[in-house]
């Protein structure tokens, strides 16, 4: 079968690093410096540049992106040299990001595959059998036999994988898929099981090692699998099940850009699948060389089947489409929204235009795949140092009624004024008290509230009235996951104990835009 990764071909460079220098070159040096879009996983790769650059005289400015941002630059023509990602599939798919693509290598690899407790993979029968297959994890998924987390197909390369991998597997037309051969109603029946979603393969990771009866294993890369399997805090072992039927591994390469840098770009290729460096990679992050004379880190299968991979752009799209309004649970998304006097201006009209992006004005690939999704309930709770109820928006399940809440929606949210003191903490107890009896009524779905605010509590409760509260809360109405945003002189130390508190995670808008920011937020929703 086709692999679901994109591969060039096999690699016409030696597989031998480049001979050391005495000096590596001045990092100012433009012709010895490539600029590269990277994928953020690649943060673990960060302390082995060093050598390259000594062995090279080639200097990597990296720049962590998502993989639909970094398709997205591509498509729009920003100036890079190179771009180095898990996948480039979806990228390969997009005319105007292929066009731009002058040369590809893979560097590394790891499979997308499910980790389940080692109990629960002995129960199912799955320890050590080697004849597991989609379609036996689809028919125990179904049938409520086992539960699982996964990141979110459209933020994270792990979730987007194992979608159009089970997509393939599950209807037996390869690279030839079509959008009628979607086996929809299988894929819905699987993704029942999920119970814990997240928009990055690290933080899934962290997720479950801190709360490991939420499911009973996760869906991510092989590497981050074992290294969970090494953490001493780790409970129970995961056995790692790679179907019969096929994976999809990632095979992270490195992609020209700027054919003027070709003589740089080969020196690093061939540095990057040199023993040497390969050596180093697998120790460090426990990915599979590509070259083959370096030992792989696990004991999985060496052999390994690649799901393929749909041939047509509209088909992936229709997927992802699919998973968010048809195949997932469905969501209930709170948002508590600062518009207090310090708003006001600029800070204000940064608000709108995230929200309004979420509400369909965002047209850009990462707009369309973040916007608000069919059966979603959306709340909004604005605060200063007072506030009203929750205001409800409910999308349906078809265009029309999507677009009439939306409309809704985007009403309110060009009303809002900024006025009034802070009362942070306040709001944030009523929109969880809210959510918590929303959730005991109707558990089947991803519950989440994030908190935007600008400025300092100075109203209301404090943060540790609050954590006092919140640790009073009976067990079952605990966990549901606040998303704090920095934005402004808010206070970083409380908003992070939020985020402690509930198991979310704090994003700082003042590292990227808040548009930006609240698209990132959707793939933890």
């Amino acid at each position: 079968m086709k692999t679901l990764i994109t591969l060039f071909g096999l690699c016409a460079l030696l597989l031998t690093g480049c001979d050391k220098q005495d000096s590596a070159a001045p990092a100012s040096d433009p012709a010895n410096t490539l600029s590269v879009l990277a994928g953020s996983e690649l943060k673990d790769i960060e302390p082995l540049l060093p050598a390259l650059t000594q062995a090279t005289g080639i200097t990597l400015q990296m720049r962590y992106v998502g993989t639909l941002e970094a398709v997205e630059k591509l498509q729009a023509g920003e100036e890079v040299d190179a771009a180095w990602l898990a996948s480039n599939r979806y990228a390969m798919l997009v005319p105007a990001a292929k066009a731009r693509i002058a040369a590809s290598e893979r560097t590394m690899l790891t499979p997308v595959v499910l980790g389940l407790k080692d109990s629960k993979a002995t129960a199912l029968g799955w320890k050590n059998n080697p004849n597991v297959t989609w379609k036996d994890i689809a028919q125990a998924a179904s049938q409520g036999k086992f539960t699982f987390g996964m990141t979110s197909p459209a933020s994270s390369n792990t979730g987007f994988s194992a979608l159009l991998g089970l997509a393939a597997a599950l209807s037996g037309k390869g690279d030839a898929l079509e959008e009628k051969d979607i086996d929809a109603k299988r894929l819905a029946a699987f993704f029942k099981a999920q119970r814990l979603t997240a928009g990055s393969s690290g933080w899934l990771a962290e997720a479950y090692l801190k709360e490991p009866g939420k499911v009973d294993g996760i869906i991510n890369y092989a590497s981050t699998l074992l290294s969970l399997n090494r953490n001493p805090a780790l409970a129970e072992k995961l056995v790692l099940i790679y179907p019969q039927d096929g994976i999809a591994t990632a095979d992270y390469p490195l992609m020209l850009v700027q054919p003027a840098k070709r003589a740089a770009y080969d020196k690093v290729v061939a540095y990057l699948r040199g023993a040497d460096f390969q050596k180093s990679m697998t120790a460090q992050t426990l990915r599979r060389p590509v070259n083959p004379d370096v030992p792989a880190p696990d004991a999985g299968p060496q052999a390994l089947v690649e799901l393929p991979f749909p041939a047509k752009l509209a088909v992936v799209d229709a997927i992802l489409a699919a998973f968010d309004n048809q195949l997932r649970l469905p969501t209930d998304s709170t948002f508590v929204l600062d518009q207090s006097g310090s708003m006001e201006n600029e800070r204000i009209a940064s608000l709108k235009t995230a929200l309004l992006g979420l509400a369909g004005a965002d047209a850009s690939i990462s707009g369309r795949l973040s916007r608000f999704r069919n059966r979603e309930r959306i709340f909004l709770l604005p605060f200063s140092d007072v506030f009203g109820a929750v205001e409800r928006f409910d999308m349906g399940d078809n265009a029309a009624a999507n677009q009439a809440a939306m409309t809704s929606l985007s009403e309110r949210v060009n009303a809002l004024q900024a006025n009034g003191g802070t009362a942070i903490f306040s709001a944030t107890r009523q929109a969880y008290e809210e959510t918590a009896q929303r959730r005991r009524n109707d558990p089947q779905r991803f519950y989440s509230i994030v908190i935007m605010t600008d400025g300092v509590n100075n109203k209301g409760i404090s943060v540790d009235e609050f954590a006092q509260w919140y640790g009073q809360l009976p067990v079952p109405d605990q966990g549901i996951k606040l998303f704090p945003v920095l934005f402004g002189e808010a206070n970083p130390v409380e908003l992070q104990r939020l985020a402690e508190l509930t198991g979310g995670r704090t994003f700082d808008s003042r590292k990227s835009s808040l548009p930006a920011i609240f698209k990132e937020i959707r793939g933890y929703q």
